[in-house]
C-alpha cells in the first residue's frame, strides 16, 4: 500500500474465477468453437459503490482491477466486464454483465481500494484516487 494513498474506501471483492465461467458461456454463444480459444481468464476485481445515483435514483457501480483501471454501469443494469482469451490470456475481450449477476460472484470479502490496487508508480495511486474521488467520503476521513 501507498502512505500517499487515503485509507477508507472500501468495496466488495468479486471473483474473476466465478466471472470466468459466464463469460465463457456467453463467449460460447456469441462465437463458433473453432473461431474462439475455450481458455477464459478474467481476474479478481472489486465493484465499488459510486457517490451518484442513476435516471432512476438507484446507486451506480463500478468495477476497478488491481491497476487501478475501471468500468462504470453505462445504464441501468450492466457493466463492462475485461476478460482475458487464449494462451497467456493473449486476446483481450469484455462481456457486458448485469450487476446482479456481477454481485452473485461476490467473494464474501471486502477491500480497501487503496490496498486493492498494486503500489508500482504515481499512475496507479493517480487510478486509485480519481475512483475515490468517485466514491462516497467514507466517514472515518
Amino acid at each position: 500500500m501507498s502512505r500517499e494513498r487515503k485509507m477508507g474506501y472500501i468495496g466488495q471483492v468479486v471473483s474473476g474465477e466465478k466471472l470466468a465461467v459466464i463469460a465463457k458461456q456467453i463467449y460460447a454463444i456469441q462465437y463458433t468453437p473453432e473461431s474462439i480459444d475455450s481458455r477464459v481468464e478474467v481476474s479478481d476485481l472489486l465493484l465499488i459503490e459510486l457517490d451518484k445515483k442513476d435516471d432512476w435514483g438507484d446507486t451506480r457501480y463500478a468495477l476497478v482491477c488491481d491497476e487501478g483501471v475501471g468500468w462504470e454501469q453505462q445504464d441501468r443494469y450492466l457493466i463492462n466486464v475485461p476478460t482475458n482469451v487464449g494462451d497467456f490470456g493473449i486476446y483481450n475481450g469484455s462481456v457486458d454483465l448485469s450487476v446482479d449477476v456481477i454481485k452473485s460472484c461476490l467473494t464474501g470479502d471486502t477491500a480497501d481500494i487503496a490496498d486493492f490496487v498494486r503500489v508500482f508508480g504515481h499512475r496507479l495511486d493517480n487510478n486509485v484516487a480519481i475512483w475515490q474521488s468517485q466514491m462516497k467520503e467514507p466517514a472515518n476521513v
